[in-house]
């Protein structure tokens, strides 16, 4: 298959060179361990994004390969990724009408204290006046 051109005639750059939009944030709410033999035998699973209630037509596919941070990537091929896991990641669209949701790419996990969610802890009140 020939690459998508742009307008100009140029090709475009391979999806996971070209992110869409705003990095997003959610959490690993499954995860199959690949079978052995089987084509994409990397493993995958589903992240549901923050702010959607975890459903097929809104939680977004997973492979291990498109897992960017190289540990977290290691970790989701050998041993699987537990449900809970927080994480980043940029939306590709469905490549066809047969799946609904998109997939999640260059997935990064989500350092504790950094990532989406609320604000940041309310800070103190003002001292009393005296009097």
């Amino acid at each position: 298959s020939r690459p998508a051109e742009l307008p100009n005639g140029r090709a475009l750059p391979r999806p996971s060179a070209m992110p869409r939009g705003e990095r997003c944030f959610g959490v690993i709410t499954s995860w199959n361990m690949a079978r052995p033999g089987k084509r994409n035998a990397e493993g995958f699973g589903f992240v549901t994004p923050d702010g959607m209630d975890q459903s097929k037509k809104t939680d977004l596919f997973l492979y291990a390969d498109n897992i960017k941070d190289s540990k977290l990537r290691s970790e989701a091929k050998i041993f699987g990724l537990k449900s809970g896991v927080r994480v980043s990641f940029f939306v590709q669209e469905p490549k066809s009408a047969r799946h609904e949701s998109g997939s999640a790419i260059e997935v990064e996990p989500v350092r504790d204290g950094a990532g989406g969610g609320g604000g940041g802890r309310g800070g103190g009140g003002g001292g009393g006046g005296g009097g």
